[in-house]
């Protein structure tokens, strides 16, 4: 059977399971295991090694503890603590508390690894305070899903550990690739609401009673120990002296010492944070494990070879084929998660950018940009769901108040695309 028609069927299948709403890991398998009775019912017996030889995997160990240790210190209120502190020193600023959602968004990252737990952390903290104090809702709510989408893009995070494990690439220098430009996007994300609030002060509210020193001070117990927890984490990977899932570990002895400094380690906070990490962990896995299955089988049928023959046979510049599967990757982010994105596409997008001479790493932290974009336009942006379950407002606001941080992220992938060594150089200096 000729590669475009394996092709055909796999998608056909595909969108046709989803769209009957088969949960997308049951969709993924399923796909794989018809592909491979259709296109070599032999290879079957292949799936069982797949299965186990992916659940076995010691990269994705670190999942769970990356979700286990931001569940403690959601769950603990340390992020609240953490929120509140920072904004005390940030009410001088034009922006106000909307810089505290950038800023908090971008140091909650560096702990939870999720992107949907970030923004549901510090939007349960920020959206009612912002209310109360009469923050434009557009902006609001535009700065915590934006700010959200850091969580896959500043280390920890669980879309590169997912991204190393199903190419082979190491996790750890997909995570310090990710340190710049998420700090990049970051200033970005802060420089667009300086502008924007010091242009129209309207926008937030005139602060009457600003925080003395005594308070900011007072703050600082509560920003530290996130500070020390991420230094932790992430200084341990970078120097050398830890493997990410041995930093993962590390992390939550971390969490859990300043829940038990801060007297909140309780059976409850266990029972919470555990049940979290065993319910995202395994829906991940699940869908991991359907997506290897359906790799297998798009191998077997010989289709990401043929693309890349086809592809790197075109007489065009690789630019063009990196361009067109950056507008593949927006259109497609409207309509699925993420994570499952990521891992239906990588089997045939991956051999294509390697073929045409990308950097394996350059092209992760890409991708995760890319990624993130999903997660704030609609109609299935998960971050724009979580803020508007929050805000009980109208979906539009959200998305409103989201689009120009889309903007800011299309320029970073281009400042990516110019000069690549923003997320290579750091990479490069590792231990």
């Amino acid at each position: 059977m000729d590669w475009q028609i394996s092709g055909l069927i796999f998608m056909a299948l595909l969108f046709g399971l989803l769209l009957a709403g088969i949960w997308i890991a049951v969709g993924l398998g399923l796909v794989g295991i018809i592909g491979l009775l259709i296109v070599d019912p032999s290879s079957i017996r292949g799936v069982g090694v797949i299965t186990w030889n992916t659940l076995e995997n010691f990269v994705l160990t670190a999942v769970p503890l990356f979700i286990f240790m931001g569940s403690i210190i959601l769950h603990s209120g340390i992020s609240s603590r953490f929120y509140k502190g920072l904004s005390t020193w940030l009410d001088y600023v034009p922006g106000g508390l909307a810089h505290s959602n950038i800023l908090a968004c971008t140091i909650f990252a560096a702990i939870s690894g999720s992107s949907v737990a970030t923004a549901a952390a510090i939007g349960a903290i920020a959206i009612p305070e912002m209310e109360a104090r009469g923050y434009n809702r557009a902006l609001t709510y535009g700065s915590l899903a934006a700010g959200g989408t850091l969580g896959i893009l500043i280390p920890p995070s669980i879309a590169f550990i997912l991204y190393g494990a199903t190419i082979g690439e190491s996790v750890a220098r997909l995570f310090i690739a990710g340190v710049i430009p998420g700090l990049i996007l970051s200033a970005l994300f802060i420089l667009y609401v300086g502008m924007r609030t010091l242009f129209r002060p309207q926008l937030v509210p005139r602060v009457e009673i600003r925080a003395t020193w005594k308070e900011r001070f007072r703050g600082l117990s509560a920003i530290l120990p996130i500070f020390a927890l991420m230094f932790v984490v992430l200084g341990s990977i970078y120097l050398g002296v830890a493997t990410p899932t041995e930093a993962a570990a590390l992390g939550v002895t971390g969490a859990l010492l300043i829940a038990f400094l801060y007297k909140r380690l309780t059976r409850e906070l266990l029972k919470n944070s555990l049940n979290d990490a065993i319910k995202t962990n395994s829906m991940i896995l699940f869908i991991v494990v359907g997506a290897q299955i359906m790799s297998y089988a798009l191998v077997t049928a010989g289709i990401p070879r043929a693309m890349v023959a086809l592809i790197t046979g075109l007489k065009v510049e690789p630019v063009v084929i990196f361009s067109f599967l950056c507008v593949m990757y927006l259109i497609l982010g409207c309509f699925m998660d993420a994570i499952s994105l990521m891992l239906l596409t990588l089997p045939v997008v991956y051999p294509v950018m390697m073929a045409l001479g990308y950097d394996p790493v350059w092209f992760g932290v890409v991708l995760v940009i890319l990624l993130e974009i999903g997660l704030i336009t609609p109609p299935v942006g998960m971050n724009l769901f979580v803020i508007q379950g929050m805000a009980k407002q109208p979906l539009g606001i959200v998305a409103r108040g989201a689009f120009p941080f889309v903007i800011l992220m299309l320029i970073m992938v281009v400042l990516l695309t110019l000069f690549p060594n923003l997320a290579l150089w750091l990479p490069a200096k590792m231990m």
